[in-house]
C-alpha cells in the first residue's frame, strides 16, 4: 500500500528529479557546448586582435597563441565525446517509448531514434532534427580536434571562427518547429531569449573559464607579458559586460515565464534551485565587479607609473585567482541547471503567464535600464583608473609651495 502511495506521488511530481545519468551527461554537455562558444569567441574576439600587434613579445605572443590553440583543441575533444552520451539521452526519452540509459546508449538505439519517422503533422522528425543539429556541432567540435597538430595553430583564427559558426547554426536549428501550427507568439519569443540566454551565459563563463586555463602559461612568460594581460583583460571586460546584459533581459524572462511570484523561489522545489542558481550567478557578477573597479584600475595606475613588477604580479597571477573562482562558480551554476525541470508554476498551481504591451514595456525599460548603468560602470571604471596616474597640472606644484 505505501509503496503505491509513493508510486503515484512521484508520478504527480511536476519536477521529478534526474536520474544520475541525466545529471552527468548534462553537465558534460554543457561544458563542451559553453566551453565552444566562449572559447572560440573569445579568440576571435579578444586574443587574437592583440596578439596581432606587433609591440608585443615574440615568445609571449607563440607561448599564449600555442596553448590557446591546444585549450581549445581540448575543448572540441570533450565536446564530441559529450555529445554523443547527451543523444543517447535524448534517445532514451522518447515520449511513451522510455528506454534503460544503458540500452539507449548503444549505437543502434541511436541510430533508431535519429531515423524514426515524423509523426503526423510534423514535416520533419524530432530525430532527423536532432541528426542535423548534433551533426553540425560535431562538426564544430571537429574542427577544433584539427588544432591538436601544431602545424595547424597559425590557423587557429579561422578554425575558431568556423568552429563558432557551426554551433551557432545548430543551436539555431530549433528555432525551425518540427510541427509548425503548434507555434504561438509566446514561444517563439521563449525560444529566442531562451538561445540568448545560452549563449550570454557561454559567452561569459565560458571566456572566463578559457582565460583561467590560458592563464597557466605564466611562467613561460617575459616580464612585459603583464601588459598583454592587462589589454586582454580590459578587452574581455567588454564582452562580459555585453554578455551579462544579455543573460540578465533573458533570465528575468525565463524566470517570470516559469516562477509564479516571490514565493515559489522558497516554496517549491524549482524556485529552490532557481534561488541557488541566482546566488552563484550573483557572486560571480560581484567577483566580476571586484575586477572592474578594483583591479583593472590599480592594474591601470601601476601600468602609467611604469611599474613594471606590479603589473606583471596583478594581471598575470592576482586577476586569475578570481576569474578560476568565477569558474568554479560557473561549473556549480551547470550542475544546478541539470535540476531545473519543469517549473515553480506548475508545483504551486499558479496560472499560466501571458504576455502582453505591459510585459513588453517592462522588458524593454529593463533593457535601457542596464544599457544605461553598464555604460556608467565603463565609465566609472576609466575614472578609477586615471585617478592617481594623470600628470600634476603645471603650476600647481608651485601654488602648492607657496602656500607653504
Amino acid at each position: 500500500m505505501l509503496s503505491q502511495v509513493l508510486s503515484e506521488l512521484l508520478a504527480a511530481d511536476p519536477n521529478p528529479a534526474p536520474a544520475a545519468w541525466r545529471i552527468i551527461t548534462k553537465i558534460a554537455y554543457f561544458v563542451g557546448l559553453i566551453g565552444t562558444f566562449g572559447g572560440t569567441l573569445l579568440y576571435v574576439l579578444v586574443l587574437n586582435p592583440l596578439l596581432a600587434r606587433s609591440q608585443v613579445n615574440t615568445s609571449d605572443r607563440d607561448l599564449l597563441r600555442r596553448r590557446a590553440a591546444l585549450i581549445l583543441a581540448a575543448i572540441g575533444t570533450w565536446f564530441l565525446v559529450a555529445l554523443y552520451f547527451q543523444l543517447a539521452g535524448k534517445a532514451a526519452r522518447i515520449k511513451g517509448q522510455e528506454i534503460p540509459y544503458s540500452e539507449a546508449v548503444l549505437p543502434g538505439r541511436v541510430l533508431d531514434y535519429l531515423t524514426a519517422p515524423a509523426r503526423p503533422g510534423e514535416w520533419m522528425s524530432v530525430g532527423a532534427q536532432a541528426a542535423l543539429q548534433y551533426g553540425l556541432w560535431a562538426l564544430s567540435a571537429v574542427a577544433l580536434v584539427l588544432l591538436w597538430r601544431s602545424g595547424m595553430h597559425r590557423h587557429t583564427t579561422r578554425i575558431a571562427g568556423t568552429s563558432y559558426v557551426l554551433a551557432f547554426v545548430a543551436y539555431a536549428v530549433t528555432w525551425v518547429p518540427t510541427d509548425p501550427s503548434s507555434e504561438t507568439f509566446d514561444s517563439v519569443l521563449d525560444s529566442v531569449l531562451d538561445h540568448v540566454h545560452v549563449l550570454s551565459v557561454s559567452t561569459w563563463v565560458g571566456g572566463v573559464a578559457t582565460l583561467a586555463l590560458l592563464s597557466a602559461a605564466h611562467r613561460g612568460l617575459t616580464p612585459g607579458a603583464g601588459a598583454v594581460w592587462a589589454q586582454i583583460w580590459s578587452r574581455f571586460s567588454i564582452v562580459a559586460l555585453t554578455a551579462v546584459g544579455g543573460m540578465v533581459v533573458s533570465g528575468s524572462w525565463l524566470a517570470w515565464k516559469y516562477v509564479g511570484g516571490i514565493g515559489d523561489l522558497f516554496t517549491t522545489e524549482f524556485g529552490r534551485f532557481l534561488l541557488v542558481k541566482l546566488v552563484l550567478v550573483g557572486t560571480m557578477i560581484a567577483l566580476g565587479g571586484v575586477n572592474e573597479f578594483i583591479l583593472m584600475p590599480r592594474i591601470a595606475r601601476a601600468r602609467a607609473a611604469g611599474e613594471e613588477g606590479s603589473v606583471f604580479r596583478l594581471a598575470v597571477r592576482v586577476f586569475p585567482r578570481i576569474v578560476a573562482l568565477e569558474s568554479a562558480l560557473g561549473l556549480g551554476v551547470l550542475v544546478v541547471l541539470t535540476f531545473l525541470t519543469g517549473s515553480a508554476r506548475a508545483e504551486s498551481g499558479s496560472e499560466e503567464p501571458v504576455v502582453d504591451g505591459g510585459v513588453i514595456m517592462v522588458g524593454l525599460l529593463l533593457i535601457a535600464v542596464l544599457a544605461t548603468s553598464f555604460v556608467t560602470t565603463a565609465k566609472v571604471s576609466d575614472r578609477l583608473a586615471r585617478s592617481g596616474s594623470e600628470p600634476e597640472p603645471k603650476g600647481e606644484g608651485e601654488l602648492a609651495s607657496k602656500s607653504r
